[in-house]
């Protein structure tokens, strides 16, 4: 059996090979490429991702809690490679039957069309919002540098309306911060955003570390289901510990200005609902003919697309 990188190379003509998404998957196989078959002048190689970076998304949140500057966890990927092509912009559309996929780019969002010999597909996933009422609209999410940025940015706008002496009356809510969803983003999460709340709470004369309150709320029966239950129950102590809440076998059923609403019943007061609770397969793929599983691609041992030569995933 040929390898991947033996199959990709086509006699005849310039092998176009087209590489979707600039996450750990697409840029790890860019940059292989880019040691191997890019040095072929009959490969033309082109990574498309909407940013111009490389996002190292497992330290969001210790951007999120002000634990390391944002250049620490993005990387350039012009930097990162020297043969192969980068193209900056969306993909709208991907058509296996006609080998193209439709991009756009730019201020005006124009459109350009992309063919293809052989494709690459890591687009990865979107945020879940579930359809829960007003969830989409009002909560914070922890998907992108803009995400966390965002969220460092409004834990310390809260602190600041909650120690004015016109907000009073609104503080519980305000210092009030709720994170949906257990798993690996959802604790880490939780636990940054707790220790920066706690570490600057105590610049602000009027406020005081009692007045804070962090509720981490999680479907399961324990959290970090990935990890197994012994380690999951060590990791619900030692957050515990350090006082935040945990809510297990408890959903978010809907979310307003200044509450979130509990599958239990319970309606906590916070106009802060961090939101890591689900993911969904990027939309991208929905219209593709190809065999799925749960909206995912299904590939073989060597990460080939089904009845269709030429592409992976």
């Amino acid at each position: 059996m040929r390898t991947p990188s033996e199959e990709f190379v086509a006699a005849g003509e310039k092998t176009r090979i087209v590489i979707l998404g600039g996450g750990f998957a697409g840029l790890h196989a860019a940059m292989h490429l880019d040691d191997t078959l890019a040095r072929d002048p009959d490969v033309e190689i082109t990574l498309v991702n909407r940013d111009n970076f490389f996002l190292f998304t497992p330290m969001l949140h210790e951007v999120a809690a002000s634990d390391l500057d944002l250049t620490n966890i993005v990387n350039p990927v012009r930097k990162l490679l020297k043969r192969v092509s980068f193209f900056a912009g969306e993909v709208e559309r991907i058509d296996l039957e006609r080998k193209v996929v439709n991009v756009s780019h730019g201020f005006d969002h124009h459109h350009h069309a992309l063919s293809y010999d052989h494709l690459v597909i890591g687009l990865g996933s979107i945020t879940n919002f579930f359809k829960l009422p007003g969830l989409e609209k009002r909560a914070l999410t922890m998907k992108s540098l803009g995400d966390a940025i965002h969220l460092r940015n409004r834990l310390i706008a809260h602190l600041e309306e909650a120690s004015t002496e016109c907000s009073a009356n609104l503080r519980r809510p305000l210092l009030t911060f709720v994170v949906a969803g257990g798993g690996f983003a959802g604790v880490e999460t939780i636990a940054g955003i707790n220790d920066f709340l706690h570490e600057a709470v105590r610049f602000y004369p009027t406020l005081g570390e009692g007045m804070l309150r962090v509720v981490l709320v999680h479907p399961g029966k324990v959290i970090l289901p990935e990890l197994g239950e012994k380690l999951g129950r060590y990791a619900e102590k030692k957050l515990a510990e350090r006082g935040v809440e945990i809510l297990v076998n408890t959903r978010v059923s809907g979310v307003t200005d200044s509450s979130v609403e509990l599958s239990s019943g319970e309606i906590i007061e916070s106009k802060a609902l961090i939101w890591t609770a689900g993911t969904s397969p990027n939309p991208a793929l929905a219209s593709l003919p190809c065999m799925k599983e749960h909206g995912r691609l299904k590939v073989d041992e060597m990460l080939r697309v089904p009845g269709w030569p030429g592409v992976w995933a």
